[in-house]
């Protein structure tokens, strides 16, 4: 599009596209499984590595000789193309083959959420109806209990340990505490002999479809009940597709190491965490334990080009003190999602990195579990986020559902190829939030936003997030807490704020804060006083906190978010 004839509507004249090739616009999409595309990607490196675990590595052909053989284990358990294999790991190498495993025989993977609670994880299992679980040692007994009553027949039980190096793995089993074989359940090994006994001839793998549902992943339920999304080979395929042609704008090389950290339970460390990855020919380091003081550590001790993570993972990483002590100039990334962006904490991570040789700023994404994770991503060559190649975005107006043009917010609305197929069981949710426009499947995500003529994405705010005020003038005015957050962060005592709207019957909803602050012995009453100050310059009356108060720290759901709905609860109780 020229700018001689531009329209001014960012779904229509896509200006994000000038900075990739033509090559990547034209590109077909990976068609087949989430198998077919990993394994075509690297036929020609079959032997280099592919996983690095606790220092042990597996490469490409030893992890496709291990779905093979998982795959003809589930066969011979009786899993067939369609059905609903649920899976409950850490980022672990088994996880990667048994999704493989999975995927490669036309059935569905249903990656249970570990930290969700006995009665969530029986509710995933019952309602798709699961005849196989497969956990990681550390939950089988919660995974045993939230079975009962459900169409599980067998739960196979694999041991954190099973691929790591022999010391390593013994220094774990001497500290894990083995409970004793239960009926129902399985272990590893076992279930892998069962499908050798099948002679070990060839089965009949059947060509899967890439608009065939691959995935069910879970939602944060940070906004109502957690729902599943379908998630399709092409959905997922087309995440690690996209990062692999933005050549143009990204450094990414095979044979690089990439450090994953983030559990498989989240799309989010599933497809741009380890799929990604693969497809793309990095050696991939799994650590298991989320927390983010392993992630300083597994940093410090393999040295990854490249790394993703919450904003506590990040943290983690430049706090570490052996951390200030090294050149980094190996680091092509850091990268965090999860939350809005904040310019001024951005600003000192990059300072941090880069005063210590990394060549590029520390970046982020957006996207949501229900676009396969990443649709739009700061790179290396721009300091603000472009969406992919192949994915479009719609600025509608709130009240009139009008299409808004260059930097107008409005509701942030998608389409591209790594939409979900819907919610699983879920008709009416996915019938909200999907509309068609000129033949195109467009998604409305619920989120604020805007394009910029140079084809910049902002995220600005969250819808449900939003809400409203009476006035002294007796007129009702939005309320944006997102904005408030922005303005009280600048205060340079202030680590972290959260604003949410209380209940206040004759006016509307008072906006609340909860703060947290740098330095435990920093005097409150001072604080308090900067961030009002603060609060009157830059806010309009009826967007200044009613009430501000301090707390050690932000609730976080289990994706790594605020937990706003948490600090509703608290507000209301204040």
């Amino acid at each position: 599009m020229t700018e001689q004839n531009l329209t001014g509507f960012p779904s229509i004249d896509r200006p994000w596209l000038k900075y990739y090739s033509e090559e990547a616009i034209n590109a077909p999409l990976p068609e087949g499984s989430l198998y077919d595309y990993m394994i075509a990607e690297n036929k020609d490196r079959m032997n280099y590595t592919a996983i690095n675990y606790f220092g042990k590595k597996i490469t490409y052909e030893q992890l496709d000789s291990r779905i093979q053989e998982c795959a003809k284990a589930l066969i011979a358990h009786g899993v067939c193309p369609g059905d609903i294999v649920s899976v409950c790991m850490l980022t672990m190498p088994e996880v990667l083959v048994l999704l493989y495993a999975i995927n490669r025989i036309g059935a569905v993977c249903n990656f249970l959420v570990l930290n969700a609670t006995e009665e969530e994880i029986h509710k995933q299992i019952a309602s798709t109806e699961s005849r196989l679980v497969f956990t990681v040692d550390l939950a089988a007994g919660k995974i045993r209990e939230a079975a009962v009553g459900t169409s599980v027949e067998e739960v196979v039980v694999i041991p954190l340990s099973a691929s790591m190096p022999a010391p390593v793995a013994w220094v774990v089993k001497l500290k894990s505490c083995k409970e004793p074989p239960m009926e129902g359940m399985t272990g590893w090994k076992r279930f892998l002999r069962q499908g050798k006994r099948g002679g070990g001839g060839a089965f009949p793998f059947v060509p899967v479809r890439s608009d065939a549902m691959a995935v069910l992943e879970y939602t944060s339920g940070t906004t109502g009940e957690s729902k599943g999304v379908m998630l399709s080979n092409q959905a997922i395929n087309s995440v690690a597709f996209h990062y692999k042609r933005a050549s143009t704008v990204l450094e990414f090389h095979s044979g690089e190491r990439f450090l994953c950290v983030i559990p498989p339970f989240l799309a989010f460390g599933l497809v741009a965490a380890l799929v990604m990855p693969l497809c793309i020919g990095f050696e991939l380091i799994m650590e298991p334990d989320p927390a983010p003081k392993a992630t300083a550590r597994s940093f410090v001790k393999y040295r990854p080009n490249h790394v993703t993570g919450g904003p506590l993972h990040v943290e983690s990483i430049v706090q570490c003190p052996q951390v200030k002590k090294m050149d980094l100039s190996f680091l092509s990334t850091l990268a965090y999602g999860g939350e809005k962006s904040d310019p001024i904490w951005e600003q000192k991570i990059t300072e941090f990195i880069e005063e210590r040789g990394a060549p590029h700023e520390v970046s982020s994404g957006y996207g949501l579990t229900e676009t396969a994770t990443s649709f739009c991503i700061t790179t290396h060559r721009t300091r603000e986020m472009l969406p992919f190649v192949k994915n479009n975005i719609k600025i509608l107006n709130v009240d009139t559902g009008e299409e808004l043009g260059f930097g107008q917010e409005g509701e942030v609305c998608v389409t591209g190829p790594s939409l979900m197929l819907g919610y699983y069981k879920h008709p009416e949710a996915t019938e909200e939030l999907f509309f068609e426009a000129d033949g195109i499947r467009w998604m409305r995500t619920g989120d604020l936003g805007m394009v910029t003529e140079k084809g910049f994405f902002h995220i600005t705010g969250r819808i449900k997030r939003i809400f409203w005020k009476m006035g002294d003038d007796d007129i009702v005015y939005r309320v944006y807490p997102m904005k408030i957050e922005e303005v009280i962060c600048q205060c340079e005592a202030v680590a972290h704020c959260a604003v949410v709207g209380r209940k206040n019957t004759a006016k509307g909803y008072d906006p609340i804060a909860f703060v947290v602050k740098k330095n435990d012995e920093q005097a409150e009453h001072d604080i308090l006083s900067s961030i009002k100050e603060n609060c009157k310059q830059h806010l309009q009356v009826n967007s200044q906190p009613t009430e501000i108060h301090f707390i050690e720290s932000l609730p976080m759901t289990r994706a790594g978010k605020i937990d706003y709905r948490a600090l509703e609860k608290e507000a209301e109780n204040t």
